[in-house]
């Protein structure tokens, strides 16, 4: 008997069969990535990220990863990863209340050097300018915690030109991570999409039939 032939059910393919199937006919839909890709974009700005585009490549290759392009507002950033327990607490609250005031940069742009790859290592910022703004020697904060102090003494004690070089590196590592955040989520979503128990599921609700080189037969692909 001709058993290419053969009308065969999924899970009676031998195992390479069932690989070519599902390489075949196992493809997740074209969208099947946008929902993680907006909740993401709306979650971002709860750590200080504003998120123009995602760009990742998956999920089995040299480059494969995501990353990130947008900007930072540098006050929600230090707001959100500052930890009462971390050394430089204090140093952080008083850059935080200078750049809520205004007197120091507010945001800084996050963009991609690599476009080749999609992975976060490619993440770079513009770098921070730590100049005090517009600030002489009778500045003082115009509102809250540290109302009144003044600007000029308040970032010579804080050394701003040294903790804004460290403010940039702390936001690029932290981007990238959230990016790598992005990324695991896209390989996991994708992993069940393409998967044998899926797969499974997709044929048992369509019907489908097989020969035994893992070809659909003809008449039996009715669409996912």
């Amino acid at each position: 008997m001709d058993t290419t032939t053969q009308s065969l059910a999924f899970q009676q393919l031998s195992n390479y069969a069932k690989q070519q199937a599902i390489s075949k006919y196992g493809d997740p839909p074209d969208d099947w990535y946008e929902e993680i890709i907006a909740l993401a974009k709306e979650q971002a700005p709860a750590r200080g990220f504003s998120i123009n585009e995602v760009q990742f490549g998956g999920f089995h290759s040299q480059g494969d990863g995501a990353s990130w392009t947008g900007h930072v507002d540098l006050a929600d950033f230090i707001e959100y990863h500052n930890k009462p327990e971390a050394t430089d607490f204090a140093q952080y609250v008083v850059l935080r209340e200078l750049i809520k005031d205004g007197w120091c940069e507010e945001k800084v742009n996050i963009n991609r050097h690599a476009f080749i790859y999609s992975h976060s290592g490619g993440m770079v910022t513009e770098g921070i300018d730590d100049s005090i703004s517009y600030a002489d020697d009778d500045s003082v904060m115009d509102r809250g915690i540290l109302e009144g102090a003044n600007v000029k003494e308040l970032a010579n004690s804080i050394h701003t030109d040294e903790l804004f070089n460290d403010l940039d590196g702390w936001v690029l590592s932290k981007a990238r991570a959230y990016a790598n955040e992005i990324y695991a989520q896209l390989e996991e979503e994708y992993d069940a999409y393409t998967s044998e128990e899926r797969f499974i599921d997709v044929c048992d609700i369509n019907g489908w039939r097989f020969d035994n080189n893992g070809n659909l037969i003809e008449g039996d692909h009715h669409g996912i």
